[in-house]
């Protein structure tokens, strides 16, 4: 037989005092659960690359546009982590090799010059002693190693900002190669006025450029006229890009490298 009573409807919960209603606990049977879960997910809206030219070695004339990583190149720039690097660069370059003779190096006799009494003078010992012409350097300098210590993750930083300020004052230089016909130096310095990365001879102004190219173990035929042109040029240096430094970029005003060495520095720059 069939229970004519009906079954008990589910408690609505009501706030003390009040008859509007609310959701009903996540408890009960057949109700979901309360508020419903969502899976919230940051974007960041700032793209992960930039654009930059890619320019023929030549002529100066654009070739492609890359999209290179903002972190590298478009980061923020750190001046004090900049001087922090320069300055560990510079000491680890020191000779340290300054030196002087204290009293008890340099040549002479210990005799004692004068009597300690009755002559009216000071007093006096040994002719080595630092007062004395010729004699020993009181606390003077002695052979050292200059060379301080740094993070290496705050030396790549400093190499990260020095990049971002090439690229945001417009003067980093991304080429296809580093190819030249010529090994004269005056073919190359002609290519380097005539691009607008050198001062023109009028301004009686030095160039101002670094050549950072990606080269192996031996120099490659194919960046050998341009090492043998640059040589007797003043203010053009040559660097390989595996062992690029922060202070020599930073000395020059134009930075020109070619794309083996801008994959390369990605590689090692972008940040985890």
């Amino acid at each position: 037989m069939v229970s004519s009573e009906a079954a008990p409807a589910a408690s609505v919960l009501r706030p003390i005092g009040s008859n509007r209603k609310v959701a009903p606990s996540a408890g009960s049977a057949g109700v979901l659960s309360w508020p419903p879960a969502q899976t919230v997910r940051a974007v960041n809206p700032i793209p992960a690359t930039v654009q930059a030219w890619m320019m023929d070695f030549e002529t100066n004339n654009p070739v492609d546009i890359l999209e290179v990583s903002r972190s590298v190149f478009a980061g923020p720039i750190r001046s004090d982590i900049i001087h922090r690097a320069v300055t560990y660069e510079r000491n680890m370059k020191r000779q340290g090799t300054h030196s002087s003779l204290t009293r008890s190096e340099v040549r002479g006799s210990t005799r004692k010059i004068q009597q300690q009494k009755g002559t009216g003078r000071a007093r006096h010992g040994t002719r080595r002693a630092p007062q004395f012409v010729g004699g020993g350097k009181a606390h003077g300098p002695t052979s050292r190693s200059h060379a301080t210590d740094i993070q290496r993750k705050v030396w790549l930083m400093a190499l990260r900002s020095v990049l971002a300020a090439k690229y945001a004052q417009d003067q980093l230089v991304i080429v296809d190669n580093m190819v030249l016909e010529s090994h004269r130096t005056s073919e190359l310095n002609r290519m380097l006025q005539t691009n607008g990365w050198a001062p023109l001879p009028s301004t009686k102004r030095e160039a101002s450029v670094i050549l950072l190219p990606l080269m192996g173990e031996e120099l490659a035929a194919s960046l050998k006229n341009v090492e043998l042109a640059s040589r007797n040029i003043a203010g053009v240096s040559m660097m390989n890009a595996s062992d690029a430094e922060v202070y020599e970029i930073l000395r020059h005003d134009y930075l020109i490298m070619d794309r083996n060495a801008l994959d390369l520095l990605q590689g090692i720059l972008e940040p985890l």
